[in-house]
């Protein structure tokens, strides 16, 4: 079995080279966490092939003056407020480059005058935000950079082993480190967390969390949490080491060597403490998903020329699709211009792409195992900035509750059913599979396909919805409206009520675009995933004809089915104090003291044929109606009341005792039947007993023992009303 190490932004591959080609596809995994791009130095000892990467900087920075290698090649100022961070940022970079570099520290409280800086030609920051907040303006002579940090990769098997799906609180001293964690766990591929960022000034509202992960604060994390994982303060990150080499021009040597003593530092961590991370790549569905969602390009091709593997973002740099490139030949991935290029050896390629504007640098990498036909890895040392086109937010929904999420505990539920159905979607999120969203009007299906899309690879691209069309609906607007979504989410909503000829139209033109991209025209080349929304079993529209079939199958690669809100009730007390909090901004206005025990009782009972969005149409009606008396049955809307009064049918005598009772509260048998006599209504003391009973089994009346007498319910009120 080949052991995999995996390293903060550096990686180790040892392959057993007796194994069959195919267990190349574990060498790829190589490439997990290099978040930047990578040289590769390749030594085989005991038949064992060890590859090392070594990353080149990000950005192609100005480069400083040469000067001679027995002097200092330059002086660095770090500048931070915390004296901790300074102290640790100028210890490790003091043993990385302190032969080349002199690494003074200024806090930033301190730096009040510019003349502080005179005579340094490097200004480093913790972050890109303190960077950009910086009150003082340096020379421009004065290198400005950013201490890109990550999270501490020596921790990713402690990590892994909290049960997939639990709600985690992330744990830092400020939101933008925290929410920076979290994005870096996703680009690592860790997404079977739903992560809730914890920092200070935030509440500990989330009861049901019992796992957090803290770096290096774990004083922050809520005394109540059992499960605390602390993965130490974040490490600076290499590429940040070799972008001052770049800059100040130390010999690349030199270069090399840091490269690896920062790798062998690391390995020799690993192994005294024995940690392997073979467990974290359980299955090769995860490390194809990891793969794919890399932000490093690359590609996998045989001896014949043919793509075995291509991860998502190769597959942008060239505008492809990012899927069905298995089987095609990779030449037919490139320009036009380099059709007839042989990419069978190791080397670099400059590629002018299509625009004849924009040039990248492709990387190929022979792989040979034994017995075997040599395998190619082409990859992106150094990515294409692509500007990613972001739609505006649709705001369809009346509340945050439907807004956009990057997590999928908007459900705010408890029951079973809908967290399996969350988790579910969360595991879809990572593919590209057409999904088929199935369920009842207003139980958030569409709020379902935003988590999907905003919680995919595709988060920074276009979210689109294609509302119910007419047969106006052209070939050319359909077209249009997928080159607008390229690399994003289009949504069919309602797409059980599509006219038979949009269905055709959609047939032909997804079948073109998903089905055949290689032989499709660039007009029809896209990248786009499809959500289709319906309402309850789409295929027996299908057996009925009025749904085409070859449509349904291009839709329903997978199924979602939500949950309709009366299967869920459990729910419903926590989602009106959710929707009555964000209107009244009041955690003290909750339903149990504003809702009177009938009209509670009945908000629980409901049947919600409009599901959730009933329930918050429901929820604002009942918040413009309150002052400071608890609501009432009556307080409902006329809908409501009138479907509760449709089955209403009192007899005459009913009906005067249930008048009798609401101007004589507390009255008992006797005093109502007095009552009725006045009027000239006689009735004996064994019927009236009935229908006082038939009036407290229909809800109209509250009839105490012994000597409470009788009570007009809410529900009894309405029915005098009405």
């Amino acid at each position: 079995m080949p052991y995999l190490f995996l390293q903060p932004l550096c990686l180790i591959g040892i392959i057993d080279v007796m194994r069959h080609y195919v267990k190349a596809f574990f060498l790829i995994f190589s490439f997990l966490f290099c978040l930047f791009a990578f040289r590769l130095f390749i030594f085989v000892k005991n038949d064992i092939i060890i590859l090392i990467f070594n990353p080149l900087p990000l950005f192609s920075r100005k480069r400083g003056p040469f000067m001679n290698r027995k002097q200092k090649l330059g002086n660095v100022l770090i500048i931070s407020s915390r004296k901790r961070m300074l102290s640790e940022f100028q210890s490790y970079l003091h043993s990385v480059l302190g032969e080349y570099l002199t690494f003074n520290t200024l806090l930033r409280e301190q730096a009040t005058d510019p003349s502080l800086f005179r005579g340094y030609q490097c200004v480093l920051f913790p972050t890109a935000r303190a960077m950009e907040t910086f009150p003082l303006t340096l020379d421009s002579s004065i290198l400005q950079l950013p201490c890109d940090r990550v999270f501490n990769h020596m921790f990713l098997d402690k990590i892994i082993q909290i049960p997939p799906h639990e709600r985690v609180y992330l744990v830092n001293d400020d939101k933008y480190s925290t929410l920076a964690i979290i994005s870096q766990f996703e680009e690592c591929g860790i997404t079977q967390y739903d992560f809730v960022p914890f920092y200070p000034g935030c509440k500990d509202t989330e009861s049901d969390i019992q796992f957090a992960i803290t770096a290096g604060e774990p004083q922050l994390v809520p005394s109540r949490i059992p499960n605390v994982l602390d993965i130490g303060n974040r490490i600076i990150d290499i590429s940040t080491i070799l972008q001052l080499c770049e800059y100040f021009n130390i010999p690349l040597q030199t270069v090399n060597r840091v490269s690896r003593n920062y790798v062998n530092q690391i390995l020799h961590t690993v192994k005294t403490s024995e940690t392997y991370y073979t467990n974290y790549v359980q299955t090769e569905q995860l490390m194809q998903v990891i793969l794919f969602s890399l932000p490093i390009g690359i590609c996998l091709f045989g001896a014949d020329g043919r793509i075995q593997f291509m991860n998502a973002k190769f597959a942008h740099a060239f505008s492809l699709p990012s899927s069905n490139f298995e089987g095609q030949p990779f030449s037919e991935c490139l320009p036009p211009a380099y059709a007839d290029t042989a990419f069978d050896r190791n080397g670099d390629w400059t590629i002018l792409l299509s625009d004849q504007k924009t040039q990248i640098t492709l990387s190929v990498l022979s792989m040979v195992f034994p017995d075997t036909e040599p395998v190619f890895l082409a990859f992106l040392p150094e990515s294409r900035s692509t500007e990613m086109s972001v739609p505006k937010d649709e705001k369809t929904e009346e509340s945050t509750f439907f807004a956009s999420s990057r997590t999928f505990s908007l459900s705010l539920s408890h029951a079973d059913s809908v967290q399996n159905l969350m988790a579910q979607a969360r595991h879809l999120a990572l593919f590209d599979f057409p999904i088929l969203i199935q369920g009842e009007s207003g139980t958030q299906r569409r709020t379902l396909a935003r988590a999907i899309h905003n919680f995919s690879r595709r988060h920074h691209y276009p979210f689109s919805v294609l509302h119910s069309p007419g047969n106006d609906l052209t070939e050319a607007s359909l077209l249009r409206l997928l080159a607008e979504t390229n690399h994003g989410t289009l949504v069919l909503s309602q797409v059980d009520r599509f006219p038979l000829s949009i269905q055709d139209l959609l047939v032909n033109v997804l079948t073109n675009v998903h089905g055949n991209f290689f032989s499709a025209p660039e007009t029809r080349r896209f990248d786009v995933r499809i959500i289709a929304i319906a309402d309850d079993n789409l295929y027996k529209k299908v057996e009925k004809g009025t749904f085409l079939r070859e449509l349904f199958h291009l839709l329903s690669a997978s199924e979602l089915q939500t949950v309709p809100l009366r299967r869920r009730r459990e729910d419903i007390p926590d989602l009106l104090n959710y929707f009555l909090l964000q209107f009244f901004h009041n955690t003290d206005m909750t339903c149990d003291r504003i809702f009177s025990e009938g009209l509670l009782r009945f908000l629980k009972e409901y049947a919600y044929p409009g599901n959730i969005h009933e329930l918050y149409n429901l929820s604002c009606s009942l918040f413009t109606r309150y002052s400071s008396h608890k609501l009432q049955l009556s307080d409902l809307p006329t809908y409501l009341r009138s479907r509760q009064m449709a089955d209403v049918s009192l007899t005459a005598l009913q009906y005067q005792v249930l008048s009798f009772v609401s101007t004589h509260p507390k009255a008992g048998r006797l005093a109502i039947k007095n009552g009725l006599a006045d009027g000239e209504t006689f009735v004996s003391e064994a019927a009236l007993r009935t229908v006082l009973g038939e009036l407290s089994s229909a809800g109209y009346l509250i009839v105490h023992r012994t000597k409470g007498g009788c009570e007009i319910s809410e529900l009894g009120r309405m029915v005098l009303e009405q």
